[in-house]
C-alpha cells in the first residue's frame, strides 16, 4: 500500500531579528503545515513557537541539541514515533549531531526521518587549516544512516553549507535529492532577499555579499518516490520568516 506525504526542511536563523519575523514564521506554518518538518538553528523560543503553530504535530521531546540545534516534527494522525537518536558525526558546534527519528505510518510502513546542519565554512578551525569539514561529516552521515535505516525508507534533510563535495558523498552513499530525482536543478535557498536584517550586505569575514546558492536539501534513499519539490518563496507583511528559504518535497512511500 502506498503512502504519500509532504516533508519540509528549514533553517530558522536562530533567534536573530526574531521579533521582526515572529509573525511571518507563525503564518508560514499555519498556511503551509507540512506532514514532516525538520529544522536547523533551533532555539527554545522558536521550538515553542512551532509547537503553537503546529498543534496537530508531535516532535522529539529531547534536551541539549534537540532544543538548541535541530528537531523533527510529524503529524500525529499520519505517523507514530518508534524511537529516536542523535549521532556524533563530527559537526563543529555544541550539541550538533545527526538527529533522527524512526516513525511508522498509519499504513504500517517504517521511515527514518533525519536532519543535520553541517559546519559553516567560516568556522575558526576551517579558516586556520582550510580543510573542508563537511566532506567527512557527510561521509559519516551516510554510514550512520546505513546502520540506522539499512535499505529501508530514509529521508535526510540538511543545511549543507556547501555546493559540491558533501553532496557528492551523499550521492555516492545512495541518496538522491528531491530536485535531481525530478530531473531538475534546485533554485536558490540562501540568502533570502529582502531580509529584515539591517546593515551592509557583506559579512564579518569579508566585505563581499553572500552569493546566491542552494544549500538546503531533502535527500531520500530506499522505497521513496519524489512527486514534487519546491523552494518556498513566502513573505508575510513584506517580511521573510528566515534568511533561508524552506524546501518542501512530496514523496510516496
Amino acid at each position: 500500500m502506498s503512502f504519500t506525504f509532504v516533508a519540509m526542511t528549514y533553517n530558522l536563523w536562530a533567534d536573530f531579528h526574531l521579533e521582526q519575523r515572529r509573525d511571518a514564521l507563525t503564518k508560514l506554518f499555519t498556511t503551509r503545515p507540512p506532514d514532516l518538518l525538520a529544522v536547523q538553528e533551533l532555539r527554545p523560543v522558536t521550538r515553542d513557537l512551532l509547537d503553537d503553530a503546529l498543534p496537530e504535530h508531535q516532535r522529539v521531546d529531547g534536551t541539549a541539541g534537540w532544543e538548541t540545534q535541530s528537531n523533527l516534527w510529524w503529524r500525529r494522525d499520519l505517523f507514530s514515533h518508534v524511537e529516536h537518536g542523535a549521532e556524533d558525526v563530527g559537526i563543529l558546534s555544541p550539541d550538533a549531531h545527526l538527529f533522527w527519528a524512526r516513525l511508522r505510518t498509519t499504513t504500517g510502513q517504517g521511515l527514518v526521518f533525519s536532519t543535520a546542519h553541517l559546519t559553516w565554512p567560516g568556522h575558526p578551525d576551517e579558516r586556520t587549516d582550510h580543510v573542508n569539514r563537511r566532506i567527512d561529516q557527510a561521509r559519516a552521515i551516510g554510514e550512520a544512516l546505513q546502520r540506522i535505516a539499512g535499505d529501508h525508507a530514509c529521508l535526510f534533510t540538511v543545511d549543507i553549507n556547501d555546493i559540491g563535495p558533501p553532496q557528492w558523498e551523499l550521492g555516492n552513499a545512495g541518496f538522491l535529492d528531491s530536485f535531481t530525482a525530478l530531473g531538475r536543478h534546485s533554485p536558490v535557498t540562501h540568502p533570502v532577499v529582502p531580509t529584515v536584517a539591517t546593515g551592509p550586505i557583506g559579512t564579518r569575514l569579508s566585505p563581499l555579499a553572500s552569493p546566491p546558492k542552494a544549500i538546503d536539501w531533502i535527500f531520500a534513499r530506499g522505497p521513496l518516490a519524489a512527486r514534487s519539490s519546491e523552494v518556498v518563496d513566502f513573505f508575510h507583511d513584506g517580511r521573510a520568516p528566515s534568511d533561508h528559504y524552506p524546501v518542501v518535497a512530496t514523496y510516496t512511500l
